[in-house]
């Protein structure tokens, strides 16, 4: 499992090596699941819980 805040469209950028970035991309997104998520911050939200 592996989990980040970067988008997937911004991993190749972080790889100088464009053959290294192509053949860990491609082993880590071929035949994986991705799980985006949208939306306000939980952590934004539960603190502005605290300030009410």
């Amino acid at each position: 499992m592996i989990a980040s805040q970067l988008p997937v469209t911004e991993w190749y950028k972080l790889i100088s090596n464009p053959t290294v970035a192509d053949a860990l991309l491609d082993r880590l997104l071929h035949n994986s699941h991705r799980i985006e998520l949208a939306g306000e911050s939980m952590r934004k939200l539960d603190q502005s819980d605290h300030l009410r």
